[in-house]
């Protein structure tokens, strides 16, 4: 059987959550099937998996068109660049020109690159055509073609207010995309309700779960503790949260609780997280804050540190208003860190009964159940060993010989 895996997500210089997901089958698959041939396909290269096998192809997206678009794109870079340091009339023209034909020529790519995709399936002969990220859909599949889509969240449907535009126009080409798999899997059996709900579809929808990597996500020793909080400029004992500095996420909640907790000056806040969008009113809050000087923004940190933080803190706050999976709550609880969550969407799902969960926008219930597990040392105890038995239910190793079955038999 020939099985094409969509993995664009793995042409991006930093792998995050859909990349992180496709990463693991990927490398999970190349382990236990030597039988299927799979092609891997990407717009701009393979920069994170690496395909060791020899029944894996690597199949990238290169055609003259988006050549040309390549060589138009460097010089008006280049020349902008160049502008911004010393105008010229006469550069601006130019300007003016490249950047006109960069963005036809864009045009034309977007357009040419699910015909371009489609034929290569074709090609090679697929029979099954998992995507990773359900927001990509060839035109004219080959009707012998078996299409499967791993859905990650309807945060653009529920949530929209927390979306960019573009994204909400994105969910609603997806739902027409859903609409013609001959399968569709979801993260989690909240996300597969909400679909089923919300979107009348009539593809089947199985649930298939991720699981957080062992091999970054582990209960991490003192010494590697005390490295990271060092590097972090962390002097005292924290509270942690890891998310994108984004609306859905819920912050502003969080950091009002930390501003009601009592003895809030024994414990830094310390946020994890690359910048998203729409956060601005989230840092002039931070620097409102009451405690500003108690809280700490790392933004981005590799994938060393992560361990050694969930580590190494008290408690994992976790408010978010909406997750299709809620993996962050798996990584702390993988990593031995009691859980302070919300009541919301997949985390009881994931959660069980390891973790407190509060509603998300009481700030309240936040409030008393970050004082009631900062103040119990047994209670993050009880809660830390729940929380690593909990974790041991959802493995990749499973996940991927889920999906196998699934490929070859569904």
């Amino acid at each position: 059987m020939n099985i094409a895996i969509e993995a664009f997500a793995l042409s991006m210089d930093k792998v995050t959550g859909v990349g992180n997901v496709a990463l693991k089958y990927i490398e999970e698959l190349q382990k236990i099937d030597r039988k299927n041939r799979y092609y891997v396909y990407t717009k701009d290269g393979l920069k994170h998996a690496n395909l060791h096998k020899r029944n894996w192809t690597h199949v990238n997206y290169m055609s003259r068109l988006k050549r040309a678009k390549m060589s138009v794109r460097k010089p008006w870079a280049r020349l902008t660049a160049e502008q911004t340091r010393h105008p010229q009339v006469a550069r601006m023209v130019v300007i003016i020109i490249l950047k006109a034909a960069k963005m036809f020529l864009e045009a034309l790519n977007t357009v040419y690159f699910p015909f371009w995709m489609a034929s290569s399936l074709r090609r090679n002969r697929i029979n099954v055509y998992f995507g990773t990220f359900a927001d990509f859909f060839p035109l004219l599949f080959p009707s012998s073609t078996r299409k499967i889509w791993l859905v990650h969240d309807l945060v653009w449907k529920l949530y929209p207010r927390t979306q960019e535009k573009r994204n909400v126009l994105r969910g609603l080409l997806v739902t027409r995309g859903m609409k013609r798999a001959d399968l569709l899997l979801s993260v989690s059996d909240s996300t597969r309700n909400d679909m089923i709900g919300l979107l009348n579809l009539r593809s089947e929808i199985i649930t298939l779960h991720n699981a957080a990597d062992r091999a970054i996500f582990y209960r991490a020793d003192r010494a590697s503790t005390a490295r990271v909080k060092n590097k972090y400029a962390i002097r005292e004992s924290y509270i942690l949260s890891v998310c994108t500095l984004e609306p859905r996420k819920n912050l502003p909640v969080l950091l009002d609780a930390y501003a009601a907790i009592k003895g809030r000056e024994r414990f830094r806040l310390v946020l994890v997280g690359m910048s998203g969008w729409k956060n601005t009113e989230l840092l002039d809050m931070i620097e409102r804050h009451p405690a500003k000087d108690n809280i700490i923004v790392t933004g981005y940190v590799p994938a060393e540190d992560l361990a050694p933080l969930y580590s190494g803190a008290e408690v994992f706050a976790f408010p978010t208003l909406y997750e299709g999976f809620g993996m962050p709550v798996l990584e702390a609880m993988q990593c031995g860190c009691p859980v302070i969550s919300s009541t919301s969407s997949s985390i009881p799902e994931v959660a069980g009964d390891a973790c407190v969960l509060v509603e998300p926008l009481d700030v309240g219930a936040l409030t008393r159940a970050l004082e009631r597990v900062l103040e119990d040392k047994k209670l993050r105890s009880d809660m830390s060993r729940k929380g690593l038995a909990r974790s041991k239910m959802f493995s990749w190793e499973k996940s991927a010989a889920r999906l196998l079955d699934i490929l070859q038999n569904k």
